[in-house]
C-alpha cells in the first residue's frame, strides 16, 4: 500500500479537517442488523458537521429535521420488514444544481437567489432514496458549475487550499467526514479534480449515460451526474446502485491480471513533479500486483480536444443560459459572462464541426485502446493550489470529452501535505467494467485512510 510518508512524495500530512466517515458497506450491514440506529448515524454526522463546518463550508443548507425524520423512517423499514436497498440509512449530500424536493436549487448563482422551491426529487436523488439513502443536505457549488465564480468551501486538508470546483460541496463534505457519500456533477472536471484535491474517490459514468432530469444544464452534450466518497470500494457500491440498468455490462473475469495502459501525451507531461512522481509509483505498485502495464502514447493529441470541448461548451452555454449575457453588474461573474459571449459568436457551422470531429477523435481514441482494461492518467497537474479559484481542469477536460467512465482514486500525499489522485479510464459503456478494474487496483494504489 502507498504511504504518506512515501520519500518519494514528502512528509506526512497534517490532517487539519479530515475525517473517514466510514465505509458504506459495514455500515449499511450495521444498519440492516439492527447494530446501528440509523437516526445515531446521522446525529453522529450533524455532530461532525457543526465541528468543521464553520472551517470548511462545504453546506449551502442542512436539513437537520428532515434528516432525523428520514432516518427514523428507515430505522422503521428495518424493524417493519427489511432495507430498501444497499444505500439503506446512509446520510449523503446533494451539489446545490440538483433538485431535492421542498429546497431552491440556486446553482450557485445570485440570479437563483429568489428560487422557490422544488417539487421533485432529481431522478439521481430519487434513485437514491429508493435505495434507502437519507439526504442531508445541499452542497455549495461554483456558479452554474462553471470554473470561476467560487463558493466559500475551503479543502479540509489545509483550508488555505481550494477543493477543486465545480462540486467543492459535496467533495470537501466527503473529506471532512459530514456525510457518507455525495452527489456532483460533470461537465469539465467537476468531478474528478474536488476528488483528487480533497484526497478522496469518486466515478463520473459514461458521457451521458445518467439521466439528467432535475439537474440544472450547463452544457448538455457532457453534463453527467457522478457520485463521491471516501474511498473505492464506497463508489463502486454507490455506482453499482445507482448506475441504470443498461450501464451494467457483464463483468471481467480479474482471477488473472489487468491489462492497463498509461497515457502518455504532450499536454499530461505538464504535470508537477510530484505528480509525475506519484504515477511511477503508480505503475511500479500495479506491476508488483501482477497486472501487465505499458506507458502508450495517446493516438489523438489531447490539447485538440481541448479545444473542441471548449467549442461545444461555450456554444452550448450560450444557448441555455444566454439570458446571462444581460444579467445586471453583480450578479454574474465576469469570466461566466464572457464565456457566454464568446458561445454567442460561435457558428452553427463551427458547432457541427466540432462535434464531428470529437466524435471521430472518440472513435480513434477508443479503438487504439480496445485490448486494455483500463488506462491511467494524473487527475490533476499537480496538488490543490492555495486560494480560492478551482484549479486547473486540463488533464481531466479530454477525457471527460471522450466520453468513457473515469474512477478517481487518491494514490499520494505531497511534501505540503495535500493529496494527490489519478484518474482510472474505461471506454464508453464500459462502466462496471472499469469499476470493478479500479476496485482491483485500488487494493494496490489507494491512499490508506
Amino acid at each position: 500500500m502507498p504511504s504518506t510518508t512515501d520519500p518519494k512524495l514528502g512528509a506526512a500530512p497534517v490532517k487539519r479537517h479530515v475525517r473517514d466517515p466510514g465505509a458504506i458497506g459495514d455500515l449499511a450491514e450495521s444498519i440492516a442488523q439492527g447494530r446501528l440506529d440509523p437516526r445515531a448515524l446521522v446525529e453522529d454526522l450533524l455532530a461532525r458537521c457543526a465541528e468543521v463546518e464553520g472551517a470548511v463550508h462545504a453546506w449551502c443548507g442542512l436539513d437537520r429535521e428532515g434528516a432525523l425524520r428520514q432516518a427514523e423512517a428507515r430505522a422503521r423499514d428495518i424493524r417493519e420488514g427489511g432495507p430498501r436497498g444497499p444505500l439503506h440509512g446512509i446520510p449523503f449530500g446533494v451539489k446545490d444544481v440538483i433538485d431535492v424536493a421542498g429546497w431552491p436549487t440556486r446553482a450557485g448563482s445570485r440570479t437563483r437567489a429568489a428560487a422557490a422551491p422544488v417539487a421533485l426529487d432529481a431522478e439521481i436523488v430519487a434513485a437514491a432514496r429508493a435505495a434507502g439513502a437519507v439526504v442531508l443536505g445541499k452542497c455549495h457549488t461554483t456558479e452554474f458549475a462553471y470554473f470561476d465564480g467560487p463558493p466559500p468551501t475551503r479543502n479540509p486538508w489545509n483550508i488555505d487550499h481550494t477543493p477543486g470546483g465545480s462540486s467543492a460541496g459535496p467533495a470537501a463534505a466527503v473529506a471532512a467526514g459530514m456525510v457518507v457519500f455525495s452527489l456532483g456533477t460533470q461537465t469539465a472536471g467537476s468531478v474528478v479534480r474536488p476528488a483528487a484535491f480533497c484526497g478522496i474517490a469518486a466515478f463520473k459514468p459514461t458521457t451521458l449515460s445518467v439521466g439528467t432530469w432535475g439537474i440544472v444544464p450547463f452544457a448538455p452534450a457532457f453534463d453527467t451526474p457522478g457520485y463521491f466518497a471516501a474511498r473505492v470500494a464506497d463508489v463502486a457500491l454507490v455506482a453499482s446502485t445507482l448506475l441504470p440498468a443498461a450501464r451494467r455490462t457483464p463483468r471481467r473475469d480479474s482471477a488473472s491480471g489487468l491489462r492497463i495502459g498509461i497515457v502518455e501525451d504532450e499536454l499530461l507531461a505538464e504535470s508537477s513533479a510530484a505528480a509525475g512522481a506519484s504515477i511511477d509509483e503508480v505503475e511500479l505498485r500495479l506491476r508488483m500486483a501482477g497486472h501487465d502495464v505499458s506507458r502508450i502514447p495517446s493516438p489523438v493529441a489531447l490539447r485538440g480536444i481541448l479545444a473542441l470541448h471548449a467549442t461545444i461548451v461555450d456554444y452550448e452555454l450560450a444557448r441555455v443560459h444566454g439570458y446571462l449575457r444581460d444579467a445586471p453588474v453583480g450578479e454574474v461573474g465576469t469570466r461566466l459572462r464572457e464565456a457566454v459571449v464568446r458561445g454567442g459568436q460561435i457558428s452553427d457551422d463551427d458547432y457541427r464541426t466540432a462535434r464531428y470531429r470529437l466524435a471521430g477523435a472518440r472513435e480513434r481514441f477508443w479503438a487504439f485502446h480496445a485490448g486494455l482494461d483500463a488506462l491511467v492518467a494524473p487527475a490533476a497537474p499537480g496538488e490543490a493550489p492555495p486560494g480560492m479559484q478551482t484549479g486547473d481542469p486540463r488533464f481531466i477536460i479530454p477525457f471527460t470529452a471522450l466520453g468513457g467512465p473515469i474512477m478517481t482514486v487518491p494514490v499520494a500525499v505531497t511534501g505540503s501535505g495535500l493529496p494527490l489522485g489519478v484518474m482510472i479510464l474505461g471506454g464508453p459503456g464500459d462502466d462496471v467494467a472499469l469499476v470493478d478494474a479500479a476496485t482491483t487496483m485500488a487494493g494496490s494504489i489507494e491512499l490508506p485512510r
